[in-house]
């Protein structure tokens, strides 16, 4: 005999489970009482001639992509439609007090509510629907979730300190709105949701309500419209693509401090150009190809270009200005006055100004000449070359056969015995031939001398030369270090949403 507390337990079970077969049983009775004469292609209005009024709801919950090329956005939506379909009414006490029911969707009707501005050829694919839930007083309640591949227009004029407005158009694609009417379920976009985005800051989701006569049909469409608006991230673009070419820029720059000497000014401009054209070949890769909007990097990188080309350009002028002194021509006075006497001093350069008297050389006469401007004048004095103009005359010559008279008679009364006159002593051959190469020696000093001269003088025109050219490229350095900060700057904020480190 079985005792009193297991047998309640088995009665309880057993009623349990006869709870359960009646209410699976309610549920079953209620479905195909539901289904029987439901027809899913004749829309659920009270009257023909009312309109069925959908309440329709979007729920943002992340922005998957921008592709600014193709310009389509793409995003994860929920969508929640509900509407008042009166065939699927029923007493909730004549089926277990069942209150709600969830339905298979492809079983009931549905209204054809689409994305118009659609860019995804697998939309039907796109929306994920399970059950419809369906309540006893007749409210249907169509949750689904969907990925939707929309099309925006993209403004790349501030790209990448751009904002972008896209909008996403919901309407029934042949019910008018006398028979189908949309309306909004929140005045404001739901996003409870919402995934944040690595890339774009979602700044507002604006929803309103439009109705639109189209040339097909005198009918009014109502639609729903969902403004998104996006503000781009743009740390990425700062440290990927900003901030390099403003360190190549500087590089290039660089190239004016670069001695001219060296032989690598051009090459490091034309290095530094090749370098940002590949940047910017990559950011038209993922730019739109429109002409009706400059990119605000593209514009960047353009004038970037530009300063790096001119400041290329000028150091090959520099580099002319440096060389200029091999030509022998001296630098005009009015350039010494403006490069050593203002710009060296504004650039707080100390040169190394030659003395003035060096460029000017001296005037040189013939060798056979005396006068100031013969370098020996200064040196040997002018008896020595008295001495030897005399020396070397072809009519001073001696009767005695070359001996001269002291020699033979010796003394002064000797001088007045011989017929040589007193003024021209006469000379022996070795004494005649000393005196030659006496003369010549003071030809090669002479030869010496001038040229020494004219290679000091070409070698002060050549310093001046140099120290031009090195005023000029610190000058110029400052100049375009100054034109780039400014373009910089100025074109970074010509955005209205600028901000360099929103993270």
């Amino acid at each position: 005999m079985m005792t009193p507390g297991p047998l309640l337990t088995l009665v309880c079970l057993l009623a349990a489970v006869a709870r359960e077969g009646v209410a699976d049983e309610a549920e079953y009775r209620l479905t195909r009482y539901l289904m029987s004469n439901y027809d899913k292609s004749v829309r659920p209005s009270f009257k023909a001639s009312m309109a069925l009024n959908i309440t329709f709801g979007l729920a943002l919950t992340q922005i998957i992509d921008v592709d600014e090329r193709n310009q389509i956005l793409t995003t994860n939506c929920w969508l929640n439609q509900m509407w008042l379909d009166y065939s699927l009414q029923w007493n909730a006490s004549d089926f277990g007090n069942i209150q709600v029911i969830r339905l298979p969707a492809d079983k009931l009707w549905k209204p054809d509510i689409i994305l118009y501005n659609n860019a995804d050829s697998q939309y039907n694919n796109a929306i994920l629907s399970t059950n419809i839930i369906v309540t006893a007083d007749g409210n249907v309640t169509w949750l689904s979730s969907a990925i939707f591949r929309s099309s925006c227009s993209i403004n790349v004029e501030f790209f990448p300190f751009d904002e972008q407005k896209c909008v996403m158009k919901f309407a029934s694609w042949t019910y008018d709105g006398f028979q189908v009417n949309l309306v909004i379920q929140t005045e404001e976009g739901d996003l409870s949701n919402y995934v944040t985005n690595g890339e774009w800051d979602l700044i507002d989701m604006i929803v309103e309500r439009n109705v639109v006569y189209y040339s097909c049909c005198e009918a009014p469409y109502p639609d729903i419209t969902y403004h998104i608006i996006l503000r781009r991230r743009p740390l990425f673009y700062v440290f990927n693509l900003i901030l390099p070419c403003v360190l190549i820029t500087g590089i290039a720059l660089m190239s004016f401090y670069m001695p001219s000497d060296s032989g690598e000014k051009v090459t490091l401009g034309i290095t530094t150009l090749l370098s940002m054209t590949v940047f910017l070949m990559v950011i038209g890769e993922s730019m739109p190809p429109t002409s009706e909007k400059l990119p605000l990097i593209g514009l960047y990188y353009g004038v970037t270009i530009s300063l790096v080309s001119f400041a290329t350009g000028l150091s090959v002028v520099t580099l002319n200005i440096h060389h200029r002194g091999m030509r022998g021509r001296e630098v005009p006075s009015f350039v010494k006055k403006v490069v050593f006497s203002y710009m060296a001093k504004m650039m707080c350069i100390r040169l190394d100004i030659p003395d003035p008297m060096g460029g000017q050389g001296h005037k040189f006469t013939n060798m056979n000449h005396q006068g100031e401007g013969y370098p020996g004048y200064r040196e040997f004095g002018p008896s020595h070359l008295e001495m030897s103009d005399r020396l070397l005359d072809p009519e001073v010559k001696c009767e005695n056969g070359g001996i001269p008279p002291s020699r033979l008679t010796g003394g002064v009364h000797s001088q007045h015995s011989t017929s040589c006159p007193a003024a021209h002593p006469c000379l022996d051959t070795f004494e005649r031939h000393f005196i030659r190469v006496l003369n010549k020696v003071y030809q090669t000093i002479e030869k010496n001398e001038i040229r020494l001269a004219e290679q000091d003088r070409r070698d002060t025109i050549k310093l001046e030369w140099q120290q031009v050219a090195l005023v000029v490229d610190r000058f110029l350095l400052w100049i375009f270090i100054i034109a780039t900060i400014s373009s910089t700057f100025g074109i970074m904020y010509m955005s209205p949403h600028t901000k360099l480190f929103t993270m």
